[in-house]
């Protein structure tokens, strides 16, 4: 999966972008604020629906223009080529066009094409709040998983609707006999078990392939761990283990072959969710929901659910985000992204593409060649830095060099020209993260 073209209309600080990339390695540097980070904003946005860093979408548009609008050229190896638009309005409202077609939906740009970024904003999902590491889990289970969109929309408005009337039950005494709150509860305990199922599902084959990497970006010296804290109480022995695995029922459910799916080698705490029935878990919901009623109706909140879900992540069996030091949590964070691009790729078939901002400054010369070695010749990869002498030459002669400006963007050649102006850092063989599987 590539980028043929990608063109770029008031958006941020551009008036008019056409970029041709390569099919493998992206520089794009230049001083700061320029417009480096802007592109890989519209990558993100064209394969998520959403920003990384906006607040509001209209936040995007160029000042004084209309809308902004996002167009790519995508090669894919499995599906064929495919066009998408993504036009941002000034109402914070986007429209979505694949293929010159106008889709009613903007989430039916999810699935046509797949990214993975890494940037200093990341490392928010180890040391920031719960609410940093859940939004992580919807934005990388999105972008291989339409239901769990459809059922993360509708539990968002259950919830919402069911806080107002717990508020409601309470502020004016209302009886809860014939409120409707038995309606809410049961739509919260449909939507709230899908995503508790592929949150399970995702987590538990991203956990060993961070930890296989993770070991080996510290030459084994630490161990990481990552653990689930889910919004209610999972390990009840009441849910009895059943002869079809809930995971392959998963797998069906997207589409997918379970039998190709990810091995991972270990057993998860919480596999007997995937093999129970979701009407069992489904029951365990209902029941738990019933014991917290009260204090519920106390406070006038939802106090169980996914909205709770939390992650976290130990080196060594100590707690990452209280304990581990900036670099340590860095080196986390790249674990996880890394292990979430080897899980996408044997999902969807084909390589994502890999977009890194500003990763020459922030990781160490050993943590830097052995990120880019692993993504040399693996996938197309967009690359922000300030200058290239970071980079060691056998990196800087096979990439496209672009100088960006001021809301411009040249391409300069390939690595070739600039690379007498590297040093000599050569990569060790055994720097691989983790080897390219054949597809």
């Amino acid at each position: 999966m590539h980028i043929r073209r990608l063109y770029l209309t008031d958006f941020r600080n551009y008036a008019e972008l056409v970029l041709e990339p390569t099919e493998g390695m992206n520089i794009l540097y230049g001083k700061n604020a320029q417009g480096k980070t802007n592109v890989l904003e519209a990558i993100v946005l064209l394969a998520t629906t959403r920003s990384m860093r906006a607040g509001r979408d209209s936040q995007m548009i160029r000042a004084g223009a209309e809308r902004a609008q996002i167009h790519a050229e995508i090669v894919r190896e499995r599906e064929g080529e495919v066009d998408l638009f993504l036009t941002i309005l000034p109402t914070d409202r986007k429209s979505v066009q694949i293929n010159h077609l106008k889709r009613e939906r903007v989430l039916d740009l999810l699935g046509q094409f797949n990214a993975v970024f890494f940037g200093a904003s990341e490392l928010a999902i180890i040391s920031g709040e719960p609410a940093d590491r859940r939004h992580f889990l919807n934005m990388e289970i999105s972008q291989i998983s339409p239901r769990y969109v459809y059922d993360l929309a509708h539990y968002r408005r259950v919830l919402e609707q069911r806080n107002r009337l717990l508020r409601d039950l309470r502020e004016m005494r209302l009886p809860r006999k014939d409120s409707g709150l038995e309606v809410w509860n049961e739509q919260l305990v449909r939507y709230g078990t899908s995503l508790i199922r592929r949150r399970l599902f995702y987590i538990e084959r991203l956990t060993p392939l961070a930890a296989q990497i993770h070991a080996e970006l510290t030459d084994g010296k630490e161990k990481l761990e990552l653990r689930y804290q889910p919004g209610i109480d999972l390990t009840s022995e009441e849910l009895p283990r059943t002869q079809e695995s809930g995971a392959s029922t998963l797998m069906a459910a997207e589409g997918k072959d379970a039998g190709g799916e990810v091995s991972t080698g270990t057993v998860s705490p919480f596999t007997v969710v995937y093999d129970a029935e979701e009407s069992q878990l489904r029951s365990l919901f209902e029941r738990h929901l019933q014991r917290v009623l009260d204090e519920e109706l106390r406070r006038g909140t939802t106090l169980i659910g996914p909205q709770r879900d939390d992650l976290v992540f130990l080196i060594n069996a100590v707690d990452a985000r209280i304990y581990a030091s900036q670099g340590q949590q860095r080196t986390v964070a790249l674990s996880l992204k890394l292990a979430e691009f080897c899980l996408m790729e044997r999902f969807i078939g084909e390589p994502p593409v890999m977009l890194l901002d500003d990763v020459m400054s922030d990781l160490d010369d050993v943590r830097r060649r052995r990120l880019l070695k692993w993504v040399q010749g693996r996938c197309q990869t967009f690359l922000t830095c300030t200058n290239l002498r970071s980079f060691p030459k056998e990196i800087l002669r096979e990439a496209a060099v672009f100088h960006v400006r001021a809301g411009t963007v040249c391409f300069e050649g390939f690595g070739t020209h600039f690379s007498k102006e590297a040093p000599e850092q050569p990569i060790p063989e055994d720097a691989a993260v983790l080897k390219k599987e054949p597809r």
